[in-house]
């Protein structure tokens, strides 16, 4: 017969240290990552224009895999976040540059709040990086924002290009986040009806694959350099009146149109945007391009006015801001005003 005691008892006792959680076997940090080690304190900023500086980290992937004969995919996919890091680094350094030569982008950017941190640390030359310590470029919509609030620059892409890229930036979604997997998210922005079938496969990159992305970013990469070199040039140059009516302005220039006077200023644009790698047409002759087609187009807004004359625009001192400068009224016609 059982005692009340001996129900209370267990029929066996269990006695052990070990941890039920510990289903594998981890171990223990015994060394800890010294990051401060892993960075090249003695690194020099480079000195070259950053279409020059993308230019050189994309060739510098290329010999990673062009002449191998046999690279994994796994490997081929590491390479492909090399390309889409040198397009970040690229855009960064594009609107740090800008910021430090064209006026207006810098007054623009003047309210654009910051980091305490980057403030107290950062050098005055890299101060513009902490205005995109949040930013983010993995789509064409978010570089384009970016230009738009940072430097109230319009980056005017076609759709193909702005197209190509987003389909680039899904496929990193994918090798980031998913190890190369097609999530459902990214199946909807590539297309859904031709990429259902894909979910949860794995990304299959090979050299033909990566090589026509690789040109495809670097031909991206050169019409954001050309967009965005236009949109500022466009706006030192003002073409068409501002205002209404008889208040109706045509704003200053920054260029006298004489390139030994405007050399200096002009050669600051010219070396942010052109490249020597590849060997950007000369100075002068970017500069005759650029006022021949601005005295067209006021040649062309004279003409359709029924103004006698549009007054060239005068040039104003780099570190000023732009005013408007008044258009004249237009002469009475003979006879006109007589009763």
């Amino acid at each position: 017969m059982t005692t009340p005691t001996q129900a209370l008892t267990p029929a066996k006792v269990i006695t052990t240290s070990a941890d039920y959680s510990a289903i594998v076997q981890a171990g223990a940090i015994t060394n800890t990552i010294d990051t401060q080690k892993l960075f090249d304190k003695t690194a020099k900023e480079s000195t070259s224009s950053p279409l020059d500086q993308f230019i050189a980290n994309s060739n510098t992937l290329n010999l990673l895999w062009s002449n191998q004969e046999n690279v994994s995919k796994e490997f081929l996919s590491i390479v492909f976040l090399g390309y889409i890091s040198a397009v970040e680094s690229y855009v960064r350094a594009l609107i740090r540059s800008i910021i430090q030569v064209d006026v207006i982008s810098l007054k623009n950017a003047e309210n654009k709040p910051i980091t305490f941190g980057a403030a107290l640390h950062h050098s005055k030359p890299l101060m513009p990086e902490a205005l995109m310590d949040n930013a983010s470029f993995i789509s064409c919509e978010n570089i384009v924002n970016t230009f738009k609030n940072l430097l109230d620059i319009d980056l005017i892409l076609d759709d193909t290009t702005t197209q190509e890229f987003d389909k680039i930036c899904q496929l990193r979604h994918c090798c980031v986040h998913r190890f190369g997997k097609l999530g459902a998210k990214n199946a909807i922005a590539l297309g859904l009806e031709s990429h259902s079938s894909l979910f949860e496969k794995p990304l299959i990159l090979d050299k033909p694959a990566l090589g026509q992305i690789a040109l495809t970013l670097r031909i991206i990469m050169k019409t954001i350099n050309n967009s965005v070199y236009r949109s500022i040039l466009d706006r030192t140059f003002p073409t068409t009146p501002v205002g209404k009516g008889s208040d109706k302005q045509l704003p200053k220039a920054l260029w006298s149109r004489s390139y030994e006077t405007d050399k200096i200023l002009f050669g600051k644009y010219y070396r942010l945007f052109s490249t020597k790698l590849e060997k950007s047409p000369p100075v002068k002759e970017m500069y005759n391009r650029f006022i021949s087609e601005k005295e067209a187009a006021l040649l062309k807004l004279a003409k359709g006015s029924k103004k006698p004359a549009v007054p060239n625009p005068q040039p104003i001192p780099a570190h000023q801001p732009i005013v408007a400068e008044n258009v004249e009224p237009p002469a009475p016609e003979p006879g006109a005003g007589a009763e």
